[in-house]
């Protein structure tokens, strides 16, 4: 795994809001079929309390709404208030206004201890620098109730031997060019941190195609 270039959280907001409308429309459709195979993999029961982390401009919480139900309210959390805006608007055109919107960080998620019964985040993690994943896989576990679900969707390659195309590009580039044209993304491979924070039955799915990428799930254990 390439390390990061180091982007403050105010660059990566203020690049997200600029980006946020083309965002929805071009890279968050093609990232919508992996979304579908990780979304599957949460096992939403009607009902139960979910968290997305990094709505985005809404797309994935709709799809989260829809299988929590409408009586059951959806919370969700993103840096940039452009992303935020345009998931209330989606959300709302599908019918929904049983949600929480919340622009936080995800180092320091605004609630409680043992909150919810699914966490969801997709495509978060590949601009995060690999000394700061730690620090927000140990606040999923903390938000999560015991048995709670994690699910994380990321760009990730097949095994840390390969090298793509994109880890070269990222490389290369200018840091500014990285934010603005690859989204400040470099494929991740989470599952090993995900174990070294006390997260159990951790499952390692790898997806090919145009945005090869990663779907690693774990269940927050009853006992430490």
């Amino acid at each position: 795994m390439i390390a990061a270039k180091e982007f403050t959280p105010e660059v990566i907001k203020r690049a997200y809001n600029r980006r946020s409308w083309v965002y929805s429309k071009t890279v968050a459709q093609m990232e919508w079929i992996y979304h579908l195979a990780a979304l599957d993999k949460t096992k939403i029961k009607t009902g139960e309390k979910v968290l997305e982390v990094a709505v985005g401009p809404g797309l994935t919480i709709v799809e989260l709404a829809k299988r929590v139900g409408r009586e059951t309210k959806i919370h969700g959390i993103d840096t940039s208030t452009g992303m935020l805006s345009l998931a209330e608007q989606n959300l709302r055109a599908h019918g929904f206004s049983n949600f929480q919107l919340k622009e936080a960080d995800s180092r320091q998620l605004p609630f409680e201890d043992n909150t919810f019964d699914v966490l969801y985040n997709g495509y978060m993690l590949d601009l995060i620098p690999a000394q700061d994943m730690p620090k927000i896989l140990t606040e999923f576990h903390r938000v999560l109730k015991p048995g709670g679900r994690m699910v994380l969707l990321n760009m990730s390659k097949r095994n840390d031997s390969t090298k793509t195309t994109r880890e070269t590009l990222y490389s290369i580039l200018p840091a500014k060019l990285v934010l603005y044209i690859l989204g400040g993304c470099r494929p991740v491979l989470m599952e090993g941190m995900v174990k070294d924070v006390q997260f159990e039955k951790t499952i390692r799915t790898y997806l090919e195609g145009k945005f090869p990428s990663e779907i690693v799930t774990a269940i927050k254990p009853h006992t430490q």
